[in-house]
């Protein structure tokens, strides 16, 4: 199943495979049921990473049973119909492993790394709880509770809550804009069956990715999840409705504590947006390190704020910029002008030459040092083809960071802040 890149897809029994121009060690197959294969070979690695994103999130729930990605994902590795959760549990002990996985607003990703030689019982145990999950009405009433204290520690957080409200004043009445918890409400409400169905709706071929990094062989891969996903086939990815315009101006929320927690927030572009890159590079430069506009002049020059940060949310059809820091109540207004004029100065002005070099570089070695790391490599390789349907090269990303210019940062932060704003402050009575 060898393809050259520079003569395209080739086709062996049905699977269509292709390589990246990443030296080739990158390859891409897509099986007959519309699941998406991507290895990369790393032939002297001593570990191996491997994981299955798929396609679904809490947008995509009934509002009655909001946050059951979330169960779900919880419960997928409470083992299978062969394998208990303690078989789960020990196996990946008693080999120095990492199991774990996380709930998006669109997606939901269940990875593992392991020893290479253990590359067996990784992949195997991965796709053995994806195809055949277990889902006992016993773990799921234990795993129920988990849930539940979970979001009791969320709202025993400030900067949750904080964050929390300002998405759904982002997205009011739009399922964007949901804890992706869910409510206690909700998840109380879902039964074994919701769980069920919704696993049986969403987990099928089409909406799914298998990575897998490390020192393997393409087309093992590829044949050993063929024959362990083959009952997954049919359904489709979620259609999604984008949300409305409307935007929540403010809110305050009251609590028992010591500090106020301020957030504020933008709809900016998303995914597909022609400025994903430069509203990367404008965030990394605004609040995304020590350097930073608001890191240097909240925290550093006045002292303000231990924590202060700009952040971008990304969906396919819509996305956000927000700001974030938390300070004594008594300073809150001159911490809101700070942040204020630091957006203004930057819309109005456009950055220095050195500190847009700083956040570009910023970037650049982020991701080249990211790549050291084989689960971030997977991880990449993952979101890349569930969202793009393709793998992004390092290089065509570098470039694109790279052409970034300052007149793209002004207008960027110039367009967003112009729009509607949300505000969401925590705070004492």
């Amino acid at each position: 199943m060898t393809a050259d890149p520079s003569s395209g897809p080739t086709t062996l029994n049905g699977i269509v495979s292709s390589s990246v121009d990443d030296g080739d060690t990158i390859r891409v197959s897509r099986l007959d049921g519309g699941l998406r294969v991507v290895t990369e070979t790393l032939p002297r690695s001593r570990s191996v990473a491997v994981g299955a994103w798929v396609g679904v999130g809490n947008r995509d729930e009934p509002a009655a049973i909001a946050g059951v990605s979330h169960f779900l994902e919880h419960l997928l590795f409470k083992g299978s119909s062969t394998r208990s959760a303690q078989d789960i549990a020990q196996g990946i002990d008693a080999v120095g492993g990492d199991l774990n996985a996380f709930t998006s607003k669109e997606y939901t990703a269940f990875h593992a790394r392991v020893p290479a030689w253990e590359l067996d019982f990784g992949l195997d145990t991965l796709l053995d709880v994806l195809a055949d999950p277990g889902f006992s009405d016993a773990e799921l009433e234990a795993e129920r509770q988990v849930i539940l204290e979970e979001l009791a520690w969320s709202a025993d957080t400030p900067d949750d809550v904080v964050h929390g409200v300002l998405a759904e004043n982002l997205f009011p009445g739009h399922s964007l804009g949901w804890e992706v918890l869910g409510s206690a409400e909700s998840v109380r409400a879902i039964t074994p069956d919701d769980v069920r169905a919704f696993h049986d709706q969403w987990y099928r071929q089409p909406n799914m990715v298998v990575v897998v990094v490390g020192p393997i062989n393409h087309d093992d891969i590829v044949a050993r999840v063929d024959a362990a996903i083959a009952t997954r086939t049919g359904g489709a990815r979620p259609e999604r409705i984008g949300p409305g315009n409307e935007v929540v101006s403010d809110a305050t929320t009251i609590r028992p504590i010591e500090q106020a927690h301020f957030a504020r927030g933008w709809r900016a572009g998303g995914l597909h947006s022609d400025d994903r890159y430069g509203l990367a590079v404008a965030t990394q430069l605004l609040g995304g390190g020590w350097s930073s506009r608001l890191f240097q002049e909240v925290r550093e020059k006045r002292g303000l704020s231990y924590t202060v940060f700009a952040s971008v949310g990304s969906f396919v059809d819509t996305g956000t910029l927000s700001v974030y820091a938390a300070t004594a109540p008594d300073r809150l207004a001159e911490l809101r002008s700070v942040i204020d004029e630091q957006l203004a100065d930057l819309a109005e002005n456009g950055p220095g030459e050195r500190e847009l070099e700083v956040a570009r570089g910023g970037f650049e070695g982020a991701t080249v040092l990211g790549l050291e790391d084989n689960g971030s490599r997977m991880a990449r390789l993952a979101t890349n083809v569930l969202i793009r349907d393709r793998v992004v090269s390092v290089d065509e990303y570098l470039d694109a960071l790279r052409n970034v210019s300052a007149d793209d940062v002004q207008r960027i932060i110039a367009e967003i802040t112009a729009g509607a704003a949300s505000t969401s402050v925590v705070r004492s009575g």
